[in-house]
């Protein structure tokens, strides 16, 4: 099983935004993958949401699935803003991007290729 928080985090450390380093590591299996979301794009949304919720949407999740995920993440962080986020944890972003990874693969969008 691939381990996508731990390469979200990988890529985020190694210089990547928030938004291009789960991006990139839930794209490994995305045959549908395009560009990754721009980080506070969709009304400050923190960049590691906005890719998660991309990917979803571009793995055949519906709405709704895209709804729980932000549940998940929400009731984790409490907040889907990057402002929000920042204040509220200030210093975590690493800690968000690799959240927004694992909450996807836990969630069974993603098809591994091993």
């Amino acid at each position: 099983m691939i381990d996508y928080e731990t390469i979200a985090r990988t890529n985020h450390k190694s210089g990547m935004n928030c938004a291009s380093a789960v991006y990139d590591a839930l794209g490994m299996t995305n045959p549908n993958q395009t560009t990754p979301p721009r980080p506070r794009d969709e009304g400050g949304k923190c960049g590691a949401v906005l890719a998660a919720e991309q990917t979803i949407r571009e793995m055949g999740g519906t709405e709704e699935d895209v709804a729980e995920f932000d549940k998940r993440f929400t009731d984790k962080y409490q907040h889907l803003k990057c402002s929000e986020l920042r204040g509220f944890l200030s210093g975590k972003c690493n800690d968000y991007v690799g959240s927004a990874a694992a909450i996807v693969a836990k969630m069974g969008i993603m098809k591994d290729k091993e």
